[in-house]
C-alpha cells in the first residue's frame, strides 16, 4: 500500500539576508514558503534565518544562477526570486529569465537602475517629472540651471540609491563640487541634474498583475531637518497615514501606477517617490522594481493601516495571484519612523534603550552600530545611526513620544554627550 507522496513546499530565492531582509523571510514563513537566501556576508542575520543559504554575493550571477540549480537538483522547489531593500531588478531580471520565473523584464531592469533612461521614458509616456538632463561637465550645469530658470537644481548619479552623490545646488560656486561629487559616486560616470521642486513629497509602494494594480503603500516623508544637512538631500522618515486629500492621494496613486506600467512593470512591485508641486501637482522623482528596505512595508503600514502587502509580493514571485482583499486597510492609526543621526566620532555608551523600548508606543528601537565604533561623517541615508518607530492614536501623541525618545536616548561621541535629533545634533 502506497504512501502519500507530499508535494515540496515552494522555496524562494532570496537576495540578500541583511536587517533589511528579515521581514520578508519571517513572512515567508508566515506564508509556509521556504527562503534560500544569500549574502557576501558570512555573518548576514538572514544567512541564519532561511531555511537554506550561502554566503554569495548576489552580483555575481552566475554563481546565483549555479545555486539555485543546486538546489533545485536536490529536489528543493525553488520556484522565484525576490529581493528586499536592494535596488538590482537587472539581477532579478537575469535570474528569473534563466528559470522562467516572475520577474521584471531585461528593459524594465535596464529602466528602473538608470535615473536618465527612467525619465525618458516617462516624458515618452507622458508621466510627469520635473526638468532633467544628461550633463557632463560643471558647464553643462549651469547652462541647464540657466535655461530652466528655477531657484534650485539636484545634481546626483544615474545610478545609485540611498541619496548617494546627491547634492542641491543653490549657488554657482557649488556647481563644480557637487558636480565632482556625483560623478564620484556614480558606477558608470554618468551625472543628471534635475529641477528641484518644492512641495510635501510621497513614498509609495503597488502591488501589480497584468489586470489589476494596488498601492497600499502611502506615507509622508519627512524633510525637516534639511537646512541641517543642506546641500545633502536627506530625509528623516515618514508618517502614515497622509495628510493629503482623497483626491490628491487619488492623483498620486494613478501616477505611480501609471508609471509603473510605463517602466514595464506587469507583474510585481513599484517603489515610487513623488513630489507634489503646489501648481504643477504630482510629478515622479524615481521608481524602483521592488520592496523598499527600511521600516516602510515592515512597520509603518503594517502599525497604520493592518497591511503586510510583503504577502502579496511574495506570491507573485511563486507565480501566484495576490489577496487584494487582505490589502485593503483594517485600521487607520498614526505611525512614524524617525532617525538618529550623530556627529562624526568614536561611539563609547549609550543609556536610555532599555527603558525606552518599554514604552507601549515604541514598536521598534534600533541602532546600527556598535560601541566601540567609529560613527563616519553623514553622507547618505546608509550612514544614519539608528531607527525607532512609533505609533500612537494621531500625529500630535506620535510627535510628542518622537521627541521625548530623543531627549531620553544618548550616545556619548569622543567623550561628549549628544542625542540623535538632527535638529539637535550639534549640541551636547
Amino acid at each position: 500500500m502506497g504512501g502519500i507522496i507530499l508535494k515540496p513546499k515552494k522555496c524562494v530565492l532570496l537576495l540578500g539576508g541583511s536587517t533589511d531582509q528579515l521581514f520578508i523571510i519571517k513572512t515567508a514563513n508566515e506564508l509556509g514558503l521556504e527562503m534560500a537566501v544569500i549574502d557576501a556576508q558570512k555573518a548576514a542575520p538572514g544567512l541564519s534565518l532561511g531555511t537554506y543559504s550561502a554566503p554569495i554575493d548576489f552580483s555575481n550571477i552566475h554563481a546565483v544562477i549555479d545555486y539555485a540549480h543546486k538546489l533545485k537538483k536536490q529536489g528543493i522547489n525553488v520556484c522565484g526570486v525576490t529581493v528586499m531593500g536592494s535596488d538590482v531588478p537587472h539581477i532579478v531580471s537575469a535570474i528569473a529569465k534563466e528559470f522562467n520565473w516572475i520577474g521584471p523584464s531585461e528593459q524594465t531592469g535596464k529602466w528602473t537602475t538608470d535615473k536618465y533612461e527612467m525619465k525618458c521614458r516617462f516624458v515618452e509616456k507622458g508621466i510627469s517629472v520635473p526638468k532633467f538632463a544628461l550633463v557632463k561637465s560643471s558647464e553643462d550645469v549651469m547652462n541647464c540651471w540657466k535655461e530652466w530658470n528655477c531657484n534650485s537644481v539636484v545634481i546626483k548619479p544615474t545610478d545609485r540609491a540611498g541619496s548617494r552623490g546627491v547634492n542641491i545646488i543653490s549657488h554657482e560656486d557649488d556647481a563644480r563640487v557637487a558636480y565632482e561629487n556625483a560623478v564620484f559616486c556614480s558606477r558608470n560616470g554618468d551625472v543628471i541634474l534635475e529641477e528641484y521642486l518644492p512641495g510635501p513629497q510621497i513614498s509609495t509602494e503597488s502591488i501589480f498583475t497584468e489586470t489589476r494594480a494596488m498601492t497600499p503603500g502611502f506615507a509622508d516623508r519627512v524633510y525637516e531637518s534639511m537646512d541641517i544637512f543642506w546641500p545633502q538631500i536627506m530625509e528623516n522618515g515618514g508618517w502614515v497615514p497622509t495628510i493629503v486629500s482623497q483626491s490628491m492621494k487619488s492623483a498620486v496613486i494613478d501616477l505611480v501606477e501609471n508609471a509603473a506600467r510605463a517602466l514595464g512593470i506587469q507583474r510585481g512591485v513599484a517603489k515610487g517617490d513623488v513630489v507634489i508641486h503646489p501648481d504643477k501637482g504630482p510629478m515622479i522623482i524615481e521608481m524602483a522594481a521592488r520592496l523598499s528596505g527600511g521600516d516602510f512595508s515592515e512597520s509603518l503600514v503594517p502599525l497604520g493601516i493592518g497591511v503586510n502587502y510583503v504577502k502579496a509580493a511574495l506570491k507573485i514571485a511563486i507565480g501566484e495571484d495576490p489577496d487584494w482583499d487582505d490589502m485593503l486597510a483594517k485600521w487607520e492609526k498614526a505611525v512614524a519612523n524617525r532617525y538618529f543621526f550623530l556627529p562624526h566620532g568614536k561611539l563609547e555608551a549609550i543609556e536610555g534603550m532599555e527603558s525606552i523600548r518599554k514604552r507601549e508606543a515604541v514598536k521598534k528601537l534600533k541602532v546600527f552600530y556598535k560601541i566601540g565604533d567609529v560613527i563616519p561623517e553623514i553622507n547618505h541615508h546608509g550612514q544614519r545611526v539608528g531607527v525607532v518607530v512609533i505609533a500612537g492614536e494621531n500625529r500630535k501623541t506620535v510627535q510628542r513620544n518622537i521627541d521625548k525618545v530623543y531627549q531620553s536616548l544618548k550616545f556619548k561621541i569622543d567623550g561628549s554627550w549628544v542625542i540623535g535629533d538632527p535638529k539637535k545634533c550639534d549640541e551636547d
